[in-house]
C-alpha cells in the first residue's frame, strides 16, 4: 500500500519505536517496493515505519540511537551549524525536548507498555524501547505532559516492579554528531571506510559515489546479480526451515522430508523471475534537493548516503543507468527552474530553505513532476507567485520541452506542530498520469501507489495469478490492496474480488481503475484487514477463497495474521513480501502450532519464487504460495 503499515509489535534484534500520533509524521511513503536503494539514498521518502520517529529524524536531524543515556548535552559555545544539539534551539517543534527516561521496568512487549501508558491517561508522541532492556523513553508535545508523564510514572506499580521517571536529554544530530567524531569541518563530505579489498569512497568520482549508493549492483552482470540475489533468498528459505522446526513439532516430520526434497529448504525453490527491463526501469523516483559536494545550491537528486551517517549532500543522477532519460530530462528542467529563482534548497541540518523533493512519475505517454515546497515564513502571496512562476516556466518557457504533461505543487514542512502538509496543487496539464499494465488502463494520482517497474510488475502479477489458481468460482480477498492493482487485473478471471486498504485515497483510486477498465465484480474495504476479515469470511458463501497478501515493507499486523489463521474455508494465500527478512515473523505465525491465538489450522509454504523488480540493486520480490488442508 501507498501508506506506512502498523507496526509489529515485537521486533526482535533491533530498538522498537512508534510514532503514537499519526498526524505528526509527515511525508513518509510506505509503498514497498519504494524501500530500495535509490530512495534510501534519499533520505527525504524515509518509508519504514520502524525506522521513523515524530519528526522524521531520519530524515531532518537526530536519530536515535539503541543505547541512549541521560546525560546532559556538551556545553560550550559552539559555532552554529556545529553543535549537534542546536536543532533543540530553534523554534520548531522537535519532541526530543519534551524526553522522559522510564526505569525499572519489568519484561514487557512494546505493545504492552503503549497499553499502560494509555492506561496511565498519558498521550507521548513517541515511545521507544530496546529488547530485554528494563528501560524505554517516551517523548511529548509540552513541558506541561512532560512533567504530567513523570508524576504518574514515578511510584507506579506494574508486575511487582515499581517505576520510576526522569526528564531525558535529546540526542545529537546524528551529521553533527558524526562530524564531531571524524574532525570534519563542515565542508568536508562524510567517507565510510571500505570493506576488505573494496576501493575506498576517498578514491570514487562522485558519479560511482552516487552509483554506489543508488544502484549498488551497478557494474555487476545481471545473470550475477541474479544469482547474488538468488542465493540470499536462499538463505532466508532456510531460515524460515529452521523457524518451522522451533515453532511446530507437528511439522517436524514434514519437514524433514521437504528439506531433503529441496536441498534444505522448506518448499520448493524455483528460479528467480528476471525484470524484462534492465535500464530505464523505473516509474517514480523522489529527489532530494540540496547543495551538491561542491556547494552549489539547487541541485536536484540523490544523497551520496544516509543522513544519519553523516551525509547530505546531492548528486545529479545523469550517471544512474536505472533511471529513465525521461526522468532525467525533468530533474534538469526543475534544477535550472530553481537555480533561477529566489529560493533556496532545504537544509535538513539547519532546517533554513524552500526547495524540499521532486518527484517525477512516468508512464508510456505521461510525466508527472510534484515540488514540494518548505514556506517557512513566506506570505500566502509570495507562494502564489514562485506557483505562478513554475506554471509559465513549464507552460511557455524553457520547461515546456521537458516532457511534463502533469505539474503539481505542494507546500510541504514538518517539524512543525499541527497538519504540516497542504493538498496537491495542481498547476500544469492533466491531472493524473495514465499507465497501461496486462492490458488494462490505470490512472495513477499523485499519491497513488504503483508498481515502480512496470514490465516486471506483469511479471509478478502473473506468477500470482497463476498461483491463486483462480476459476470463476474463486473469490479473492486482496489484502492491502493499494489502489487495486493486483484484484484488477485478476477480476475477470474469478467470481468476485473483495479489497481491503486502510487508506481511503487509495480506495477512490482502486474504485476509478474499476470503472475505467468496467469491472463490476469487485468491492472494497477502507479499515483495518484486522477489523473486517473475520466478518467478510462469514460473508463468503464460497468455499473456493484466495487470499492475496501484499503488505508494506514491514510486513502485516500480527491481527491480520491471526485472522487469516482463524478465518474458515481460507485455505490458500499467495503472500508477496518486498522485504523478506521483515516479513519472517508473519511467515513464522501463519506455521504456528495451533494454539489460543491461533486457532485455525497452520499454513505450509508450498513453493516459493524470488521476482527481481530491481535490476542493480540488492531487492526483489519473494512470492510463498501457504496452503492448508483444514482450517478447523
Amino acid at each position: 500500500t501507498e501508506k506506512v503499515g502498523d507496526l509489529k509489535d515485537n521486533m526482535s534484534d533491533v530498538m522498537n519505536e512508534e510514532k503514537v500520533d499519526s498526524g505528526l509524521n509527515q511525508g513518509v511513503d510506505s509503498a514497498c517496493d519504494e524501500m530500495e536503494d535509490t530512495e534510501a539514498a534519499n533520505e527525504d521518502s524515509e518509508k519504514a515505519a520502524n525506522e521513523m520517529d515524530s519528526e522524521g529524524a531520519a530524515n531532518e536531524g537526530p536519530e536515535k540511537a539503541t543505547n541512549e543515556n541521560s546525560e546532559d548535552p556538551e556545553e560550550g559555545n559552539e559555532e552554529n551549524g556545529k553543535d549537534p544539539y542546536s536543532y533543540t534551539k530553534r523554534e520548531e517543534f522537535t519532541s526530543e525536548i519534551f524526553k522522559i527516561e522510564i526505569c525499572n521496568l519489568p519484561r514487557f512487549g512494546f505493545k504492552e507498555l503503549k497499553k499502560r501508558l494509555a492506561k496511565l491517561e498519558l498521550k507521548p508522541v513517541k515511545i521507544k524501547s530496546v529488547p530485554r532492556a528494563t528501560f524505554a523513553f517516551a517523548t511529548f508535545r509540552s513541558e506541561e505532559e512532560r512533567e504530567s508523564a513523570i508524576s504518574k510514572i514515578n511510584g507506579h506499580v506494574w508486575r511487582d516492579k515499581k517505576l520510576t521517571a526522569k526528564k531525558a536529554s535529546a540526542t545529537a544530530d546524528p551529521l553533527l554528531k558524526k562530524r564531531r567524531a571524524d574532525g570534519q569541518g563542515d565542508d568536508e563530505p562524510s567517507v565510510k571506510k571500505p570493506c576488505v579489498g573494496e576501493k575506498g569512497e576517498e578514491n570514487l568520482s562522485p558519479d560511482e559515489r552516487l552509483k554506489k549508493a543508488v544502484s549498488p549492483l551497478w557494474n555487476m552482470p545481471y545473470d550475477k546479480q541474479l544469482e547474488s540475489k538468488s542465493e540470499e533468498i536462499g538463505q532466508i528459505m532456510k531460515n524460515f526451515a529452521n523457524q518451522i522446526f522451533k515453532n511446530n513439532a507437528s511439522l517436524r516430520d514434514w519437514l524433514t522430508e521437504q528439506r531433503k526434497k529441496y536441498d534444505g529448504h522448506c518448499c520448493e525453490l524455483q528460479p528467480i523471475k528476471p525484470s524484462p527491463v534492465q535500464t530505464g526501469y523505473r516509474n517514480k523516483c523522489e529527489f532530494t534537493i540540496g547543495q551538491d559536494i561542491d556547494k552549489n545550491d539547487n541541485t536536484v537528486g540523490f544523497r551520496f548516503g544516509q543522513y544519519k551517517d553523516g551525509t547530505s549532500s546531492v548528486g545529479e543522477p545523469h550517471c544512474l543507468s536505472n533511471i529513465p532519460d525521461t526522468m532525467k530530462t525533468v530533474v534538469k528542467s526543475f534544477q535550472d527552474f530553481i537555480r533561477l529563482g529566489p529560493y533556496g534548497a532545504y537544509n535538513p541540518e539547519t532546517h533554513a530553505g524552500h526547495w524540499r523533493m521532486l518527484t517525477v512519475r512516468t508512464t508510456r505517454s505521461d510525466v508527472m513532476a510534484i515540488g514540494d515546497f518548505h514556506p517557512q515564513q513566506l506570505s500566502s502571496e509570495e507562494i502564489e507567485k514562485e506557483k505562478n512562476r513554475l506554471h509559465e516556466y513549464f507552460s511557455s518557457g524553457e520547461g515546456r520541452s521537458s516532457g511534463v504533461t502533469c505539474l503539481y505543487f505542494r507546500v510541504y514542512s514538518d517539524r512543525m506542530t499541527g497538519n504540516t502538509t497542504e493538498p496537491y496543487k495542481h498547476v500544469l496539464g492533466k491531472t493524473n498520469i495514465q499507465e497501461t499494465l496486462l492490458n488494462m488502463n490505470f490512472e495513477i494520482s499523485p499519491d497513488a501507489f504503483f508498481q515502480v517497474n512496470t514490465a516486471g510488475a506483469e511479471v509478478l502479477y502473473e506468477q500470482i495469478a497463476e498461483w491463486c489458481g483462480a476459476t470463476t468460482t474463486t473469490t479473492v480477498l486482496d489484502i492491502c490492496c493499494g489502489t487495486g492493482t493486483i484484484g484488477l487485473t485478476l477480476a475477470k478471471r474469478v467470481s468476485s474480488v473483495i479489497g481491503i486498504e486502510l487508506c481511503p485515497e487509495a480506495i477512490e483510486n482502486a474504485k476509478r481503475n474499476a470503472h475505467i477498465n468496467g469491472i463490476t465484480n469487485v468491492t472494497y474495504h477502507c479499515c483495518k484487514a484486522e477489523d473486517v476479515i473475520t466478518q467478510t469470511m462469514k460473508s463468503i458463501t464460497s468455499h473456493d477463497v484466495v487470499a492475496i497478501v501484499d503488505p508494506p515493507r514491514a510486513g502485516l499486523h500480527p491481527q491480520v495474521v491471526r485472522a487469516l489463521r482463524n478465518s474458515p474455508f481460507l485455505k490458500k494465500i499467495v503472500f508477496v513480501s518486498c522485504n523478506p527478512k521483515g516479513a519472517m515473523n508473519n511467515f513464522i505465525d501463519l506455521v504456528r502450532q495451533t494454539s489460543k491465538k491461533m486457532r485455525g489450522q497452520p499454513y505450509r509454504p508450498v513453493k516459493a519464487v524470488p521476482v527481481d523488480m530491481f535490476p542493480q540493486t540488492k531487492h526483489c520480490e519473494l512470492v510463498i504460495l501457504f496452503e492448508r488442508d483444514s482450517c478447523t
